[in-house]
């Protein structure tokens, strides 16, 4: 006898095999990242941009159309979770399916070339190698964004936005922006001239890179990421990749900087954090997953910044790098790495900021990408658009290219429309830190002993077990109290902590 959701339970079983092509997929990138023989760069690319075809061709095939359509007449039988899964499939199928399985292709293709190309060329300094590759990922961007606009009656802008972060609209973000905008640059400056009249030691020793893994694996020890379903490697840009059972992180390292490094793995194993903690029943359905790249960076820069560079965590890195590593002197003290950690001057490396010019990196790169995607921008105009906007915003300039707009793998990798999650991730992670300490007064405490346990407890119950069952706003309500992203709260947060 049939089931009454006997079409909703076979879209499951195909939304699965799908989950689980798109985990190896993962893998295959990460491998490429961390590991890939240089002469296997041309067939890995091939290999990844079919294997993105392929799974196109799986999610839009006319077998998901026709259970996604006929699962609608399931919905009173449906739980609440399936529901959302049904909504979250349908929306997901109607954004790609005026996409040929060809530009698909097309798109793959021309991301891992000029993924590829930009390691080569940022190592070298050599913007002119990535131009045609930049270009060729631009015209495939655009025209993907230009059907969906098309399919879905809404801004092209808006099209990739919501790819990255369900629900929010270029206009939402420029409201949040504007306010950063017009506070940002007196608030920096008045910090800075604060900021003058204290003493800081630099530090001065190189640091191997095998001391910088051991102390990060530490870090990510006590910061409750599990070993057993994720690991530590190093690759050109930090980043975390793979499945909830299967969780990559890398970092990168400098010897004469092993802060830039720890802050890097914090960063990352707040995602991986993020990841593991996914609700596991719905491992293999799209309702299981993360929520978007802007509640991704919020578990990724509530660990980084409103956890690691607060007064408490940095007298228990402290204490660690003296027990555990023997680092000892002035330079190493309580006192001396808040400082580092806190230090707030604008700077031309994006990942390496300090959490008051952050968002100002942001912006400029939002406002960038509306041009390349409204204006049809060439890549060759990059570097002279970049160099104006860093210095209105920030200040400066960037001698080399590698400095500047080469710096991030997001534009070579075909990710625009991705950078404003970082900054709306940062005041999300204010925001839930807010919650948190007034569900459990208890976490300045214990961050000063190295325990994450009530700041992971109240993300596991408030949003991490969540996945992507609710609406952003229903999601940003349960996990904060306020329904839309408060800038202002974060200018109050900034103030209170640098003045």
């Amino acid at each position: 006898m049939a089931s009454k959701t006997d079409n909703y339970q076979r879209l499951e079983q195909e939304l699965a095999k799908i989950t689980h092509m798109r985990n190896i997929g993962m893998i295959a990138h990460w491998d490429a990242a961390t590991g890939l023989p240089k002469e296997s760069v041309a067939s890995r690319n091939e290999e990844i941009a079919t294997f993105s075809a392929v799974i196109h061709e799986m999610s839009t095939s006319g077998k998901i159309g026709q259970l996604i359509d006929a699962s609608q007449d399931e919905v009173d039988y449906l739980d609440e979770w399936q529901k959302s899964n049904l909504a979250f499939t349908k929306k997901s199928y109607d954004s790609q399916i005026c996409i040929s399985s060809d530009i698909q292709h097309e798109f793959s293709l021309a991301s891992s070339a000029s993924e590829f190309a930009w390691r080569q060329a940022r190592a070298n300094n050599d913007f002119k190698l990535l131009i045609p590759y930049l270009d060729r990922v631009f015209n495939a961007v655009r025209k993907i964004a230009d059907l969906q606009s098309q399919k879905l009656k809404k801004s092209s802008m808006d099209v990739l936005i919501d790819s990255f972060d369900p629900g929010r609209t270029s206009s939402e973000i420029s409201d949040v922006f504007n306010v950063l905008k017009a506070q940002l640059p007196a608030l920096t400056e008045k910090i800075i001239q604060k900021q003058k009249g204290e003493k800081v030691i630099a530090l001065s020793k190189p640091i191997d890179e095998a001391s910088q893994r051991a102390i990060g694996l530490k870090i990510m020890e006590t910061m409750g990421f599990n070993m057993d379903r994720g690991r530590l490697d190093k690759s050109v840009h930090p980043f975390c990749i793979g499945s909830n059972d299967d969780v990559r992180l890398t970092t990168r390292y400098d010897e004469n900087n092993f802060i830039s490094s720890l802050f890097g793995v914090i960063h990352e194993t707040g995602h991986g954090l993020y990841q593991q903690n996914l609700p596991a029943k719905y491992r293999n359905q799209p309702v299981g997953g993360p929520l978007g790249m802007a509640f991704h960076e919020s578990q990724s820069l509530i660990m980084e910044m409103q956890a690691g560079t607060c007064q408490q965590f940095t007298q228990f890195l402290a204490k660690l790098l003296k027990d555990d590593f023997a680092f000892s002197g002035p330079e190493y003290s309580e006192e001396n790495l808040y400082k580092l950690v806190t230090r707030v001057k604008p700077s031309f490396i994006r990942v390496d900021a300090d959490e008051v010019t952050y968002p100002l990196h942001i912006i400029l790169r939002f406002e960038i990408e509306k041009t390349i995607l409204e204006d049809n921008m060439k890549a060759a105009e990059l570097p002279e658009l970049w160099n104006s906007k860093m210095q209105q915003y920030l200040g400066i300039v960037p001698k080399t290219d590698s400095d500047g707009c080469m710096q991030d793998i997001h534009w070579p990798s075909g990710w625009l429309g991705y950078f404003p999650s970082y900054t709306n991730g940062a005041i999300i992670a204010n925001m839930l830190m807010r919650a948190a300490k007034g569900k459990y007064s208890e976490i300045d405490s214990e961050l000063n002993k190295g325990s994450f346990q009530s700041l992971n407890k109240y993300l596991n119950d408030n949003l991490r077990q969540y996945g992507s069952s609710k609406l952003s706003a229903d999601l940003l309500k349960a996990s904060t109290g306020h329904d839309s992203v408060q800038p202002n709260m974060f200018i109050d947060y900034l103030q209170d902590k640098y003045l």
